[in-house]
């Protein structure tokens, strides 16, 4: 048998706070002009080379080093490999 439950009961509805509510209506909610906007695709074939050339480099880094996620030192490493040399 099916243990007996209040029907009176109602879901509460969450609470939102003032200062949540302002938050929300202070963010808006698509980019102001088309300059702000980031591109970002996650399909490989409408992704710049270069991004994928670096994807493969993150990925083969963990794979070789059985690291999940790679620490930003280990990421300028990587980027290194690469070819990057910061400008003097």
């Amino acid at each position: 048998m099916a243990s007996p439950r209040k029907k009176t009961q109602a879901r509460k509805e969450p609470t939102v706070t003032k200062r949540a509510k302002e938050r929300k209506a202070a963010t808006p909610a698509e980019p102001q002009d088309e300059s702000a906007e980031r591109h970002v695709s996650a399909r490989p074939d409408e992704m710049p080379p270069e991004v994928l050339e670096f994807i493969q480099a993150i990925d083969e880094y963990k794979r070789v080093h059985r690291r999940p996620f790679p620490t930003w030192s280990e990421v300028l490493e990587i980027v290194k490999t690469l070819g990057y040399e910061r400008a003097s």
